[in-house]
């Protein structure tokens, strides 16, 4: 492989695909003689496949997974257990997007050269636990890009894990408590949505972890929208924050400031503070 993970999801570079033609919507039930087709194609250690369900998720890792180092599954939205997965030892990466029926994640202990791993619209996905297990894994996304659907019940469980750079993109967390930080020795970045945590939540992670990096580990997050009376956009903030509003800058600048100055004072109070002294009350 000769990319980076970050163009492994957005699929910016080339990879061998299998798939039923023409592929439907949903991805399409791919045969087993499409899967077959690898067999003339011995090299490519990157393949993006969609349309399987469980007997041919299982015969393509059965058959073909001990070549491959990364995996896009794309649109295989009857595949109920992915288990499988956890046998191959040489996998570095693992995109899968879209799916019905997985609930939970496979045993990653064997797993010992996976290093990327998203996970995107599975819709009945609600929890991370065994993520710990995963040896080498540095960077972990899930949540939505298209349905916005899956809510995780916690994100304790990276507790303990080697994770660097965390992401959750999805709709909601059940159990906000942050606490599982304070035992991610690795952690570099953490990205969440704007208005995902309180305030007071943000404030207590910037005071606390100084170096950890993160789109909405600060005051406000610039952004671009539409002003419909001119028809152009402007420059915006999304104050961070549960509840909190996005504002245009000009005309808001005051208003803005106080906002900062406010978070600078809640950084200052959290100084110091674990998370469950912070927030006995929650």
């Amino acid at each position: 492989m000769n990319f980076k993970f970050e163009e492994f999801v957005n699929t910016s570079f080339d990879c061998f695909c299998l798939r039923e033609g023409p592929m439907d919507f949903g991805g399409g039930t791919i045969k087993v003689s499409n899967i077959d087709s690898l067999q003339f194609y011995p090299d490519p250690d990157t393949v993006q496949v969609s349309g399987l369900n469980q007997a041919s998720f299982e015969y393509f890792i059965k058959r073909y997974g001990s070549q491959l180092k990364a995996i896009r599954f794309f649109k295989n939205k009857f595949v109920e257990d992915w288990s499988l997965l956890g046998s191959l030892p040489q996998l570095e990466y693992v995109y899968f997007y879209y799916n019905q029926r997985i609930t939970s994640l496979w045993d990653m202990s064997g797993n010992t050269s996976l290093t990327g791993l998203c996970i995107q619209d599975l819709s009945r996905l609600s929890t991370i636990e065994g993520i710990a297990k995963a040896p080498a894994l540095e960077t972990f996304i899930v949540g939505n890009a298209i349905d916005d659907k899956l809510v995780l019940d916690s994100l304790l469980p990276l507790a303990g894990s080697s994770v660097k750079r965390f992401s959750f993109e999805g709709k909601d967390i059940r159990d906000k408590d942050l606490s599982f930080l304070t035992k991610m020795n690795n952690i570099e970045r953490f990205d969440f949505r704007s208005n995902l945590y309180t305030t007071e939540q943000v404030a207590w992670i910037a005071a606390n972890y100084p170096g950890l990096s993160g789109r909405s580990i600060k005051p406000f997050v610039e952004t671009e929208c539409m002003d419909f009376k001119t028809g152009k956009k402007i420059a915006s903030v999304w104050i961070v924050g549960k509840r909190k509003p996005l504002l245009a800058v000009e005309g808001n600048e005051e208003k803005i400031n106080r906002y900062a100055a406010r978070f600078e004072a809640l950084k200052q109070e959290y100084v110091g503070k674990e998370y469950r002294e912070a927030f006995a009350k929650e």
